[in-house]
């Protein structure tokens, strides 16, 4: 399935990540095994520059993409453990979580390269991320039906478009607003002080906490 998924989205760099990881997760998980993140991230990521070098200098998505997994695996449920211990965190407060993880481990890479900030990026994602699995079981449902019945594609397809309509005028109404987003420029010692700081946060809320990152596992 991982493979039909990637082969129909195309080998981008965030979809080869998706589907390797995933790939490689399910093979451990299948025998009873867990990867690491600081093994599971630098493996995928040392496979994909393998594959294409050009990816870990001149590839922003690949970038990104790694950065953002990263603070899910990461940062997320260690700002998890640090505020809240050991709760079931929820829907909400799982979305939101990892979208603060994701939005300050992505600004050493999107401020240099883009030159601003997102303002809006925590309410996009809270309005939009917890829909996205539905809108992907949708969208498949009537690709199905578009291939075996396509006389009735139209009607099966009207759930389909408006969440579709709802998710793309959310995106596009947030971003149009006049404060959505914020120029900074940062200078390169900056940016390695940033990322200093952050490594030296996640330490403390590792050590303050107790938790152990190989509980963190992306199949459950």
């Amino acid at each position: 399935m991982i493979a039909g998924f990637i082969s129909l989205t195309g080998l981008s760099p965030s979809m080869t990540r998706a589907g390797l990881v995933s790939g490689l997760s399910l093979l451990t998980w299948y025998y009873g095994r867990q990867f690491h993140p600081f093994v599971l991230l630098p493996f995928a990521a040392a496979i994909t520059v393998l594959w294409q070098p050009s990816y870990a200098w001149g590839d922003l998505g690949w970038q990104l993409s790694f950065a953002a997994f990263a603070a899910v695996m990461i940062v997320g449920p260690l700002l998890q453990r640090y505020f809240f211990g050991d709760k079931d965190p929820g829907t909400i407060r799982q979305v939101l979580g990892e979208t603060v993880a994701a939005h300050i481990v992505t600004i050493p890479i999107v401020v240099p390269a883009f030159g601003y900030i997102s303002n809006v990026a925590i309410p996009a994602n809270i309005l939009i991320v917890p829909l996205v699995p539905l809108a992907m079981l949708l969208t498949f449902i009537v690709g199905i039906i578009a291939l075996t019945i396509p006389s009735v594609v139209e009607i099966v397809g009207i759930p389909a478009t408006w969440l579709l309509q709802y998710m793309t005028t959310t995106a596009e109404y947030l971003a149009g607003l006049p404060w959505a987003k914020s120029t900074l420029v940062i200078p390169w010692w900056g940016v390695l002080l940033y990322v200093i700081l952050l490594v030296a946060g996640c330490i403390y809320m590792q050590r303050k906490t107790g938790f152990k990152l190989r509980e963190v596992n992306i199949i459950e």
